[in-house]
C-alpha cells in the first residue's frame, strides 16, 4: 500500500509541473572533487597547484528545448553565477513538463553589454557589484572573472592569477542535453561544472594577470564553453559492481544527491517528515545525480522503487 501511495504522489507532482519554477543547479567541481575556495588543487597532472579565490561568470539567453521539440526562451533573464554561493539559480516559471536540452550563452549579449549598469536595481545581476563585474561602457562586463594563486606546491601557491574575459567577441553559446529533477515547485536541471578544466592549455603556474581580449581569455572562454559543463545524467557504474543494491551520496548533502545502484531502472522520490513527496526523478541504470537544492534543510526519506515490489528506504539529511 505504501508503494501505491508514493507512486500516486509522484504522479501528482508530475501532473502539476505546468507553470512550475525552473532552476539550474551548478554542481561545482575541481578535478572531480568538490570545488572549494582558497584550497590549492593540483593542475596539469600535478605539475603545479592553483588555489581559487574568485570565480564569477554571466549566463544569458537561456532557452529550453522541451516536450517533443518545443522551444521556450527565458526572456531578459541573466544569471551571475558565483562559485562560492548557493548553487541553485532560478530562471523563472514556465509551462514545461520535460526538458530535453538547455541552451545558454556565457557572457552578456551585445546590447545589454553596453547598457548603463546603474539603470538596474541593486539585486539585478547586471547592476554594479562588489567586486565589480563591469569593465566600462566601451568594453562592457567581465564575462568570466577567475582569480587565485599558483605555485609549484600547495604550500608555495602564492603567485597572483587574474584572468578576466572582456569583449563582445567572447560571447559564446553552449547546448547541453539534460535530464531533470521534479520538485514540489517545478523542475531542476543539474549541470556538473568542472571548473578545473578552465585552466586547460592555459599555463598559470608562475602567475598570470590578463584582463580583456587576447589569447589567454580566448582559451579561458573556449574551456568554459566546451570542457566545463556536462549534464548530471545517468551513466554506467565503472566496475559494474557495488557492495549494496544501492548507495546514496553525499549524505548529508546541500544541493545534489547521487544514487548508485544495480538494475535497469528505478523511481526515486524524496519524502519529508510528514510523508509528502517533495522531489522525484527516474533513474535508468548505473548512477544518476539529481537536485535537492530547492528543499529546505531538514531530515528526509529517500525511497527507491525498482519495481517488482522492491522498495528501499534511506534517511537523507539536507544541511546548509
Amino acid at each position: 500500500m505504501r508503494t501505491f501511495v508514493l507512486l500516486a504522489s509522484v504522479f501528482l507532482i508530475n501532473s502539476t509541473v505546468f507553470g512550475g519554477e525552473i532552476g539550474i543547479v551548478f554542481h561545482a567541481l575541481m578535478n572531480g572533487s568538490p570545488f572549494v575556495m582558497n584550497e590549492p588543487a593540483p593542475m596539469d597532472n600535478g605539475r603545479y597547484y592553483f588555489s581559487p579565490r574568485l570565480l564569477r561568470f554571466y549566463v544569458a539567453e537561456i532557452s529550453f528545448v522541451h516536450d517533443g521539440g518545443q522551444r521556450t526562451k527565458a526572456e531578459n533573464i541573466y544569471l551571475l553565477v558565483d562559485a562560492k554561493d548557493a548553487p541553485r539559480y532560478v530562471v523563472g516559471n514556465f509551462n514545461i513538463t520535460r526538458i530535453d536540452s538547455l541552451e545558454i550563452h556565457i557572457g552578456v549579449d551585445r546590447i545589454a553589454n553596453h547598457n548603463d549598469p546603474t539603470i538596474y536595481p541593486s539585486e539585478h545581476p547586471l547592476a554594479l557589484k562588489d567586486p565589480t563585474m563591469h569593465w566600462g561602457w566601451a568594453a562592457g562586463y567581465r564575462f568570466i572573472a577567475l582569480e587565485g594563486s599558483a605555485g609549484s606546491t600547495a604550500a608555495t601557491a602564492k603567485s597572483d592569477v587574474q584572468v578576466h574575459s572582456v569583449g563582445d567577441t567572447l560571447y559564446r553559446k553552449i547546448i547541453i542535453p539534460v535530464t531533470q529533477t521534479t520538485t514540489a515547485t517545478g523542475l531542476d536541471i543539474v549541470l556538473n561544472a568542472e571548473y578545473g578544466a578552465l585552466l586547460n592549455d592555459l599555463d598559470v603556474s608562475q602567475g598570470l594577470i590578463f584582463h580583456g581580449y587576447g589569447p589567454e581569455t580566448e582559451i579561458l572562454t573556449t574551456n568554459m564553453t566546451t570542457r566545463v559543463f556536462t549534464a548530471a545524467t545517468p551513466s554506467s557504474v565503472n566496475n559494474g559492481v557495488v557492495d549494496l543494491p544501492f548507495s546514496v551520496y553525499p549524505n548529508p548533502t546541500s544541493d545534489i544527491v547521487t544514487v548508485q545502484y544495480e538494475g535497469n531502472s528505478a523511481t526515486v522520490v524524496v519524502v519529508d517528515a510528514i510523508g509528502r513527496v517533495v522531489a522525484n526523478t527516474i533513474l535508468s541504470g548505473g548512477r544518476s545525480t539529481f537536485s535537492v537544492a530547492s528543499l529546505p534543510p531538514a531530515a528526509y526519506n529517500l525511497v527507491i522503487d525498482s519495481g517488482n515490489g522492491k522498495v528501499s528506504h534511506v534517511p537523507l539529511a539536507i544541511i546548509r
